[in-house]
């Protein structure tokens, strides 16, 4: 996605009038109006690439548009960078969402700043979870295989947690793992999504009881 590093090229697809008006305003404030914007009513992969867009911001108010966007997804160009906005989506379409490489999974009512997140998860091609959704994921997946809970976290979040539980903030981690600050922060929101915690002490308190973290 080489074009977030200059200015991004974004389609907004809403089927309502008011809500493509909202995310494009929310958009513009978030990027201080450094993007193109593009405004669809329907998700279209000829469309898409006809308007040279990188970037697919799809509303998905019904489960009929949430599986149109899966849909859309099987045609796309390979490396089409995705946001999603769903409020309470059901488990098994995150799993098919994120399976499909969908880049973040946002409330509907996302802000600029969340919107901005999201745009950077898929820049450094990683995902970007609601907490919502992020749950419903663990706690599908602990359900399937409660046993293999500690094994979705990856070697990087493992180095992450591991800092964290010895006192260090997101800007000493970033510096010992030679990564940014915002890389920090989307391990974190990760760590805390894949273990179903809230807070940095829960997820090290677990991290300990797991064996992740040793004492």
């Amino acid at each position: 996605m080489e074009k977030l590093h200059n200015i991004p090229q974004v389609m907004v697809v809403a089927p309502a009038a008011s809500r493509r008006s909202g995310i494009r305003a929310t958009l513009s404030r978030a990027l201080r109006d450094k993007v193109r914007i593009v405004l669809e009513a329907h998700l279209s992969v000829e469309r898409f690439s006809t308007a040279n867009c990188d970037v697919v911001i799809a509303d998905l108010d019904t489960p009929e548009t949430a599986a149109a966007l899966l849909g859309f997804l099987e045609s796309a160009p390979a490396g089409t960078a995705t946001v999603a906005l769903s409020d309470d989506p059901d488990p098994a379409w995150v799993r098919s969402a994120v399976a499909a490489s969908v880049n973040a999974i946002l409330a509907r009512d996302a802000n600029a700043d969340e919107l901005s997140l999201a745009l950077q998860a898929a820049e450094a091609g990683l995902l970007l979870l609601h907490p919502t959704s992020a749950r419903g994921l663990v706690a599908t997946k602990l359900a399937q295989s409660p046993n293999e809970f500690t094994e979705e976290l990856t070697g990087r979040e493992c180095q992450v947690l591991r800092l964290v539980s010895a006192g260090f903030g997101n800007k000493e981690i970033a510096t010992r793992l030679e990564i940014s600050e915002h890389t920090v922060k989307f391990h974190i929101s990760s760590i805390l999504g894949k273990l179903n915690v809230a807070s940095r002490t829960e997820a090290v308190s677990l991290g300990i009881r797991r064996g992740i973290i040793s004492i």
